[in-house]
């Protein structure tokens, strides 16, 4: 009997001394139903800015479901903001490879992609988002291959970008205006105006749309649009550098 007693103290003592020193274990199972709702508690989190909330309900949601692809897209995108971009670059990997077919995440690593100067890459996600003839975001797909290829530069491929995303939604101001620059650099300034006149039809002005406008106006030696335009600028961003610019004569 006190051999028993002796041998089962001494399993006590072990086994609290076990669990004083180790940190429990957090069992998740699978589960697919409960990973899409911690994706989505996590995409929620992340647009309110809880972005420390966010990663805990995406990482469970992985755990819960590593197959997820809506997870990985998401956690991504969260990574991205968190400027781990390592960790992104990696989960939007896992993202599109787990489904071809998911043209958002395609169309996010592609932003991903040309924010590393990655244009190439960059490229041949946004194509890929656009294949999928049930994507409705075809055009923002298009407008973003434009706005990255133009970076390299490459005008000619830029442009056909931007008018393809055009035919699908004509009131992308990011592609109108681009097209109206691209106008003005090819000295085309009538279809340069033509393209400033559809997007102040559609967007606020900002203080580029605004100069590129007087530049525009000015080549085609309109000086009433070039004193209109000057005074909406000098109006509405005073303390802009293109303010400036107009002020100092260099247009």
């Amino acid at each position: 009997m006190k051999i028993f007693l002796i041998v089962l103290m001494l399993s006590l003592l072990a086994g609290c001394q076990q669990l004083g020193n180790t940190r429990p274990i957090e069992h998740i199972a699978p589960d697919p139903k409960a990973a899409e709702i911690n994706m989505r508690l996590g995409l929620n989190y992340m647009q309110r800015g809880d972005y420390e909330i966010a990663l805990e309900k995406l990482q469970k949601a992985l755990k819960q479901d590593p197959n997820l692809p809506s997870a990985h897209n998401t956690i991504a995108l969260l990574y991205q903001r968190l400027g781990e971009m390592d960790k992104a670059g990696k989960h939007f990997e896992e993202s599109v490879q787990r489904a071809p077919q998911y043209s958002e995440a395609h169309n996010n690593f592609g932003v991903f992609l040309c924010q590393q100067a990655r244009y190439d890459e960059a490229e041949k996600q946004f194509l890929e988002a656009i294949k999928n003839p049930l994507y409705s975001s075809k055009a923002q797909a298009l407008e973003n291959a434009g706005l990255c290829v133009n970076r390299i530069p490459d005008p000619i491929r830029a442009e056909s970008y931007f008018r393809q995303a055009l035919q699908i939604n004509p009131n992308l101001t990011k592609s109108l205006f681009q097209m109206a620059e691209l106008s003005y650099q090819q000295q085309d300034y009538l279809r340069a105006r033509a393209y400033i006149e559809r997007y102040k039809a559609v967007s606020a002005w900002s203080p580029h749309a605004l100069l590129l406008g007087i530049k525009t106006e000015n080549k085609l030696d309109d000086q009433d649009a070039v004193a209109s335009y000057s005074m909406l600028l000098k109006g509405k961003f005073p303390d802009s550098d293109q303010a400036l610019q107009v002020k100092n004569g260099q247009f």
